[in-house]
C-alpha cells in the first residue's frame, strides 16, 4: 500500500463524541486526523440540547447532587434491561467508572461545565434515580473558534437567545408563574450582556461542539471537513488505515487505530425501512447520517446489535416542513395523544423514547396509531408555548396550511381529523375525570418527578388538565427521533467486536455502535454522554496499548 499520509489515529466524525476522542488521543501524545463528512462540523450533537448524563460528576455534585458509582451502576442495572451485547455489564461500568473522569479532564483544558441540577433521570423512582445529574457546556463565544464559526451546522431553527437546556422547562410555562417568568427573563438578560460584549453566544448542542472544537484546536488535531471514509484497510485481521475521499480525490491514510464516531443511518431510507419499517420523513438527526459505518460494518461482518431501535420520540412536521421534536408541549396540561380510534394509550409525559416505543407498539396492533394526534384545548395554547409559537399566538398560515387543526366543537375536530368520534368523547370524559381529581387511573401521568418536570405547577397534577373550554386544536404525531441506536457492537474499551472477538485498531463510539443505554432513555444527555465517554476510554486505550509516542514524553 503506497500510503498518502500517517496518523497516530483516525477519528470519524466531528459530533461530540468524536471530537473528545480527538482531543484526548492529541492531549496524549498522538498525531490525530479528524474527518468529517459533511460540510459542516457537529453533526447531531450540534442540533441537540447539548446535555450529557454523567453520574456521579463533580461538576453536578458541587450543587447539591448527592450520587456515587454503586448508585449509578443499580440504576443503570435496574432500568436498562436489554441484555444484547452493546448494554453488557462490563461496559456500563466502564461508563459509570470513566464518565466523571472524563467530564475533569476536559475541564483540565479549558471547557467549562454548567450543571442541570433540576433535570431528573427519565425514571427517577427508581433505585439509584437521581434528579441533577446532567451537565452541558457554558454559553459559548462562537467567535473564538476562529473560522470554524463559519462552517458549524445550524439547525432548521436556531434560539433567539442562548440558553441551557437544564432550563428550558421555564420556556413554555414562562407567562403562568413568576418563577419561571424569571428565569426566562434571565435568559434574556444573559443574551443581552453578550452582545454588548461583541460575543456570538451560542449554547446548547451548537455550544457544546464549539466548546469542544476549540480544545481540539488548541491540542493539535488535524481538522478536515468534506472529507468522507470510504473504507476500512486492513492487514493481517488487524486495521491499519483508511480511504478517504476529498475534493473528489481519494487518499489513503495510514494509522495505528481508527475510531468510528459517526452517526448511524437514520437518513438511509433503505435502512430504515428494513430495520423500523419507516422512511426518513420524521427524524430530527443530521442529513449526513445516511449509514456508511453500518454499510461498512457489514461488509466486514463486523457484530451489531440493538439495530431495530433508535432514540425515538413524538414528532410533527410543521406547515414548513420544518421537524419538530415534541419534549414539553405534550405534558403540558389540557392536552391528550390519542390514536385514529381516539383513544389514549400511553403516558403523555413519559420519557420520548418510551413514547416512540408506545407509537409503533401501537401501530403494529392496531395499524391506527401513525398519525396520531396530539389535542389541547384553549387554556393549553393560550399559556403554553408550543414550539417557537408563543401563547395566543398560532400562526393563521400553520391553520391554513393544516399543520395545525382548529375547531370550536369535539365532534368537528373529530371529523377534521379522521377520528373517531365515539372512541374520542369517552378518552376525554375520562380524562377529565381524572383531571378533575388528579390521578391519571389509566397510565399515571404525573406519577414521576420527570413527568411534573415539564408540567405546571399551578395544577393539582401538573400533567392533567380537563379539555372542555373551545377551541379546541390538534397537530398530527409521528414516530421521530434523534437518531438510530444501533451498531457495531465494543466491549468496555470501546473495541469494535466480530464474532466476539477484538478487531485490532478499531473502535467505535455514539450512534454508529450499539448503545449502552440498551433501549431506554436512562436520563438527559443519554446519548451525547456515552458517545463522549467510550470516545474518551476508546482514546486512553489506544494510548495506553501503543508504543508512547516521543511527543508525549517531551510534554511531561
Amino acid at each position: 500500500m503506497e500510503w498518502n499520509e500517517q496518523f497516530d489515529v483516525v477519528v470519524v466524525g466531528s459530533g461530540a463524541g468524536g471530537i473528545v476522542a480527538a482531543i484526548t488521543a492529541a492531549n496524549k501524545g498522538l498525531k490525530t486526523l479528524l474527518i468529517e463528512k459533511g460540510t459542516s462540523w457537529g453533526g447531531s450533537s450540534a442540533l441537540s440540547g447539548g446535555g450529557l448524563w454523567i453520574p456521579n460528576n463533580h461538576v453536578s455534585k458541587k450543587v447539591g447532587l448527592q450520587d456515587s458509582e454503586e448508585e449509578a451502576l443499580l440504576y443503570m442495572d435496574t432500568v436498562i434491561t436489554h441484555d444484547g451485547p452493546g448494554a453488557t455489564r462490563e461496559r456500563k461500568i466502564a461508563y459509570v467508572q470513566n464518565g466523571h473522569k472524563m467530564v475533569q479532564y476536559l475541564e483540565d483544558l479549558g471547557m467549562k461545565w454548567v450543571a442541570g441540577s433540576q433535570y431528573p433521570d427519565y425514571y427517577p423512582e427508581q433505585p439509584g434515580g437521581k434528579i441533577g445529574r446532567s451537565i452541558e457546556g457554558a454559553i459559548f463565544d462562537a467567535k473564538k473558534i476562529g473560522a470554524l464559526e463559519r462552517t458549524l451546522r445550524a439547525g432548521e431553527i436556531d434560539p433567539p437567545i442562548p440558553l441551557y437546556s437544564g432550563k428550558v422547562a421555564s420556556l413554555p410555562k414562562a407567562f403562568t408563574n413568576a418563577k419561571d417568568f424569571g428565569t426566562v427573563i434571565g435568559m434574556f438578560a444573559t443574551g443581552f450582556k453578550h452582545k454588548l460584549k461583541g460575543e456570538r453566544a451560542i449554547s446548547i448542542g451548537a455550544g457544546l461542539v464549539a466548546g469542544l472544537l476549540k480544545i481540539a484546536l488548541e491540542q493539535g488535531v488535524k481538522l478536515r471537513l468534506a472529507t468522507p471514509l470510504k473504507d476500512l484497510i486492513f492487514e493481517d485481521n488487524q486495521v491499519v488505515g483508511v480511504e478517504i475521499e476529498h475534493n473528489e480525490e481519494t487518499s489513503y491514510i495510514q494509522a495505528k487505530a481508527v475510531i468510528l464516531a459517526s452517526g448511524g443511518f437514520e437518513r438511509n431510507p433503505e435502512l430504515r425501512k428494513k430495520y423500523h419499517n419507516i422512511g426518513t420523513d420524521w427524524t430530527s438527526a443530521s442529513p449526513d447520517n445516511t449509514g456508511d459505518i453500518l454499510l461498512i460494518a457489514q461488509k466486514y461482518g463486523f457484530d451489531t446489535d440493538l439495530l431495530d431501535d433508535a432514540w425515538w420520540g413524538p414528532a410533527t412536521l410543521d406547515h414548513n416542513g420544518a421537524r419538530k421534536f415534541l419534549v414539553y408541549e405534550r405534558s403540558m396540561p389540557h392536552s391528550i395523544i390519542v390514536d385514529q380510534t381516539g383513544q389514549r394509550y400511553f403516558n403523555e409525559s413519559q420519557s420520548y423514547t418510551d413514547a416512540g416505543h408506545a407509537i409503533l407498539e401501537r401501530q403494529l396492533e392496531t395499524g391506527k396509531a401513525i398519525p396520531s394526534w396530539l389535542i389541547m384545548e384553549s387554556r393549553h395554547r393560550n399559556k403554553y408555548i408550543f414550539g417557537d409559537m408563543l401563547p395566543r399566538m398560532t400562526p393563521k398560515e400553520a391553520i391554513e396550511k393544516g399543520y395545525i387543526k382548529k375547531a370550536e366543537t369535539i365532534e368537528e375536530l373529530a371529523e377534521i381529523c379522521g377520528v373517531e368520534l365515539e372512541g374520542l368523547q369517552l378518552t376525554i370524559a375520562r380524562f377529565n375525570d381524572f383531571a378533575e381529581r388528579g390521578i391519571d387511573e389509566e397510565f399515571g401521568r404525573g406519577n414521576s418527578a420527570y413527568d411534573n418536570y415539564y408540567g405546571d405547577p399551578n395544577y393539582k397534577n401538573p400533567n392533567l388538565g380537563k379539555l372542555e373550554k373551545p377551541p379546541y386544536y390538534a397537530v398530527k404525531i409521528f414516530p421521530g427521533d434523534l437518531g438510530t441506536k444501533g451498531g457495531i457492537v465494543t466491549n468496555e474499551h470501546g473495541q469494535a467486536l466480530k464474532n466476539g472477538q477484538i478487531v485490532e485498531g478499531l473502535y467505535a463510539t455514539g450512534n454508529c455502535s450499539a448503545s449502552v443505554m440498551g433501549r431506554v432513555y436512562a436520563g438527559p444527555g443519554s446519548t451525547l454522554g456515552p458517545t463522549t465517554v467510550f470516545g474518551y476510554i476508546s482514546a486512553n486505550h489506544i494510548h495506553n496499548h501503543l508504543a508512547v509516542p516521543q511527543a508525549a514524553l517531551v510534554k511531561k
